[in-house]
């Protein structure tokens, strides 16, 4: 049977890949390309700045992410057993989870929530893909091709838009392959650079801005970032839908944090060793002119106007069904993209930075999603498992004193159920622990980095104007 646009992307792998579910390893793939280039190309910066601080707050904020995300798919797995209706409602599983926990009106904030951090996320994707290819056009021409990414992100978003038109990607699979070379390209070309170039090649930097900012704004704004780039966790419940094994979704977030982690941990201290805190947002405009250079300046916007394709066309369905847009190809459809792709546009252009943009998005938007609503909905589902286990228990009770045979079987076994019951409540006690304390400290963190955010960005308008500023004085003075 054909898939249908209106299908989760995911879903069009299942039928793409000739099996109806996925392994670990493209399950492991599919989490990789959520992760993207970022990690490699634009999240070193906000390590070396944090010092050896920054090497703990990596540790701790991913090992948290990892946690978290492995939560979900434990409630996802108890919401399986307790609702055997909920295979009919795993199109949007963030939001049915929250149904299920808090009720209707706190998953239509979770839906509002994710799109917003899908519609925000391509922000900085746009960003850095115009800053490469102004970079790539400087580098090719020997300066002669200067045209400001400020122009570039025009120019993208116009290439994108009907592209964005013809609706979702119909093999998803060979989508994320393609995106996961690309990074994993990426990644190679990069530590060629940084081995073979020096400290005397690297370009000025703008360490007056850095230094007006503490020591805790730069954890806090690194704790934003970090949280924005390995955002995994809307996507994670739609990858864990479609494994043939959901148990093993543990495996997969793993053994992708692992793979993706390992490439940045090699980009970071190889950048951080060549040159220190002369480390620019983008990894990129800190390496001198080479030829591997420009291939991957030229990957890294090929893979995150990829990246951007297919994350929006999530958000562009959903908001189309509720909108009740027909899925056949029509020019309501058009208009709304046309409108959504505008926006995020004029929005890159406002901003002043877009590892600002990141951190901002990672602090107020991410934070919620990934550290806050995980163990509070892993808790509540706690709680319906165990009335749901009284119930069952109570209903073979009835059974068993109903047929006589299997009451001595349940008295002689009560000794053993007990013990079993103690250490599965000592480490039910245990997760309720840390799931209340991440809860408590995200909420502080959510607050503190949004403010710290803001008043980065401000600060920031002293250093650089916005694209915004610059384009519309252009055109005034033509």
């Amino acid at each position: 049977m054909e898939p249908s646009e209106r299908n989760l992307l995911l879903d069009h792998v299942k039928n793409c890949s000739g099996t109806n579910k996925l392994s670990v390893i493209f399950a492991i793939i599919c989490i990789v390309d959520v992760f993207g280039v970022f990690p490699v190309v634009a999240l070193p910066k906000a390590i070396i700045d944090c010092g050896l601080y920054g090497a703990l707050v990596i540790t701790v904020v991913c090992s948290v992410q990892i946690y978290t995300a492995i939560l979900l798919g434990k409630c996802w797995i108890i919401a399986e057993k307790i609702d055997l209706s909920l295979e009919r409602k795993n199109r949007y599983p963030y939001s049915a989870l929250a149904e299920i926990t808090y009720g209707r009106s706190l998953s239509n904030f979770v839906s509002f929530l994710v799109d917003m951090t899908i519609f925000c996320g391509g922000i900085p994707n746009l960003i850095v893909a115009s800053q490469n290819l102004q970079l790539l056009g400087l580098r090719l021409s020997d300066n002669a091709f200067d045209v400001s990414f400020c122009y570039w992100i025009i120019i993208l978003g116009t290439i994108l838009c009907p592209v964005l038109w013809l609706g979702s990607p119909k093999d998803m699979k060979l989508l994320c392959s393609i995106s996961v070379t690309i990074v994993i390209l990426v990644f190679l070309l990069v530590v060629g650079c940084l081995i073979f170039s020096s400290m005397e090649q690297a370009p000025e930097t703008d360490n007056a801005f850095k230094s007006q900012r503490s020591l805790w704004e730069l954890i806090f704004i690194s704790y934003g970032i970090i949280s924005f780039q390995y955002d995994i966790h809307p996507s994670i419940l739609t990858i864990q839908v479609d494994m043939k094994e959901k148990s093993k979704l543990n495996s997969a977030v793993i053994g992708a944090f692992t793979l993706s982690l390992a490439m940045f941990l090699t980009v970071t201290v190889t950048a951080a060793i060549k040159f220190g805190s002369s480390v620019r947002p983008s990894l990129l405009e800190t390496l001198p002119t080479t030829i591997p250079l420009h291939f991957a300046a030229f990957f890294v916007a090929l893979q995150l106007c990829l990246s951007s394709a297919v994350s929006n066309s999530a958000l562009y369905q959903h908001m189309e069904d509720c909108m009740e847009i027909s899925r056949a190809f029509n020019h309501r459809r058009c208009v709304l993209r046309t409108t959504l792709t505008l926006l995020a546009v004029l929005i890159a252009e406002s901003v002043p930075r877009f590892d600002l943009v990141m951190s901002l998005i990672g602090g107020t938007l991410t934070g919620p999603l990934v550290f806050i609503l995980p163990p509070l909905f892993y808790l509540k589902m706690l709680s319906i498992e165990s009335k749901h286990e009284k119930e069952v228990t109570l209903v073979n009770f009835t059974k068993s004193v109903y047929n006589g045979d299997e009451e001595t079987s349940l008295l002689t076994n009560s000794d053993g159920n007990r013990c079993r019951k103690q250490e599965q409540e000592l480490g039910k006690s245990i997760e309720i622990a840390c799931c209340v304390t991440i809860v408590a400290v995200s909420a502080v963190c959510t607050v503190v980095t949004t403010y710290v955010n803001v008043k980065s960005a401000i600060a920031f308008t002293d250093f650089a104007q916005p694209c915004i500023y610059n384009v519309s004085k252009t055109l005034v003075k033509s």
